[in-house]
């Protein structure tokens, strides 16, 4: 999108994966918490095209969306970028419609359009009045089949986005550092490159190269058509099929580098113009549906993300050498990772903090963890996932994304059973056997010594 927040972490405010609501008492029971299913429509054309519908009547508003199931992870090595400068390029103009001409036409019924590119897909999506349904659909069947790219206009917005990578990564201290620590953390595969791609990459992209990479993924047995809001979901099959049905599919070839063990631990300094610490852990994990991964997730909530945490409690509380903690899980359709980001209070307190974080895990796995604490985290997360299914047009993103990367649209419903049923022992197991140090990468950038 013109102004696409690629999906890089922040490390001013720590976003983690729960939010850590506070329920109160824990029920002196351990009873199986329910979340109710989230009613959808699913159809699919004879080329492929999936189709979901989650119809919502409150409001007369629709979004339309169409989903690649292609992104970062698909790139080969020197076209690093290429989904993201897609992306860009899908807004260039087609065979009928011209540059500008669908921003101008979505905002003339009072909508807005925009799209955003992730490791294992691309998405773009049009928020319409109800009525205007059949243009949202339009509009993606026509990006889809009729691309036309202007190589100015190509080389024009290839700048924008080297300035973007400018922007958010190479004059970002944090940023940059962060790219070279998840470089040194992954040899071969993908996250070995952050989403926008490497500088170098970027340049050497050619208009050749944008349409035999759309040509390949941008097919119809490779995307997922998703309309939430006022539409019935017949009406929404019959424009499909009016728009896309012509539209034939392609043989998908997934070419994924396999990443060798690590049997040691990497550890790299990196120097930057910041005034405070980092301390950046990236630890290896198995794909994202593997069973152990809401362990790890939990695991890491009572360890470092509530503010109760052992972490918090001991090196930010009682020993005052932390300023902030936090870490999250990247669950993805490959081998993904935990990451861990441990603010000093002081450079000379870098060594101490490492030292505490591996001292308190230490702790946990020898000494194990409460009923309590298990219970609380469970219910927070659980409630979170209720109070989620309220807001259907942003609870649908995590359907479809288990559609788009483990195949599963229902693949929440998995998650909220593995909640229900986790142990205390499980969390213990998951941390004996990925939070070891030969399978993780420290990253320390520390501020210039000059």
């Amino acid at each position: 999108m013109r102004d696409n927040k690629i999906v890089i972490i922040t490390f001013i405010i720590l976003v983690t994966f729960f939010t850590g609501v506070a329920l109160g008492e824990p029920s002196k029971k351990d009873e199986p918490i329910s979340v109710p299913e989230v009613k959808y429509s699913f159809s699919k054309l004879e080329n492929g095209l999936e189709i979901f519908v989650f119809e919502d009547l409150n409001v007369p508003l629709v979004e339309v969306s169409l989903w690649y199931k292609v992104g970062s992870l698909d790139e080969p090595e020197g076209l690093t970028g290429i989904s993201h400068l897609l992306e860009h390029t899908m807004f260039l103009g087609t065979e009928t419609l011209a540059k500008d001409q669908v921003h101008n036409l979505v905002k003339k019924v009072g909508g807005y359009n925009n799209a955003s590119t992730h490791w294992s897909y691309t998405k773009y999506y049009e928020e319409l009045p109800a009525t205007n349904l059949e243009l949202g659909i339009a509009i993606e069947a026509d990006r889809m089949g009729n691309l036309k790219i202007n190589p100015v206009e190509f080389q024009r917005e290839k700048e924008v986005v080297m300035q973007e990578r400018r922007r958010s990564i190479e004059n970002n201290p944090i940023r940059s550092a962060y790219e070279e620590i998840m470089a040194t953390a992954f040899q071969q595969s993908p996250l070995h490159h952050q989403i926008i791609g490497w500088m170098e990459d970027i340049e050497g992209i050619t208009v050749e190269d944008i349409n035999a990479f759309y040509r390949q993924y941008y097919a119809p047995n490779n995307a997922v058509l998703v309309v939430s809001g006022d539409a019935e979901p017949k009406v929404v099959t019959e424009l499909a099929k009016q728009y896309f049905g012509d539209y034939r599919p392609q043989k998908i070839d997934r070419i994924v580098p396999i990443e060798p063990d690590q049997q040691e631990e990497r550890v790299l300094t990196i120097e930057k113009m910041i005034k405070v610490p980092y301390i950046i852990m990236i630890y290896k994990l198995p794909v994202g549906n593997h069973p152990e991964m809401t362990s790890v997730e939990f695991l890491l909530e009572i360890l470092i993300n509530k503010s109760v945490s052992r972490v918090n409690t001991e090196l930010k509380q009682k020993q005052e050498i932390l300023l902030d903690a936090g870490a999250w899980v990247s669950r993805l359709p490959i081998s993904g990772y935990a990451q861990v980001i441990l603010i000093p209070s002081s450079v000379d307190k870098v060594t101490e903090v490492t030292e505490g974080f591996d001292l308190e895990l230490k702790k946990l796995i020898d000494n194990g963890i409460t009923d309590e604490e298990l219970q609380v985290i469970k219910k927070s997360v659980l409630k979170e996932l209720v109070f989620a299914q309220k807001d259907l047009r942003s609870f649908k993103d995590i359907i479809i994304e288990g559609r788009l990367n483990y195949n599963d649209p229902d693949f929440y419903q998995k998650e909220i059973k593995a909640i229900n049923d986790m142990t205390k022992e499980d969390l213990i197991q998951a941390a004996k056997k990925y939070f070891v140090q030969t399978n993780r990468t420290v990253g320390y950038i520390l501020p210039q010594t000059n």
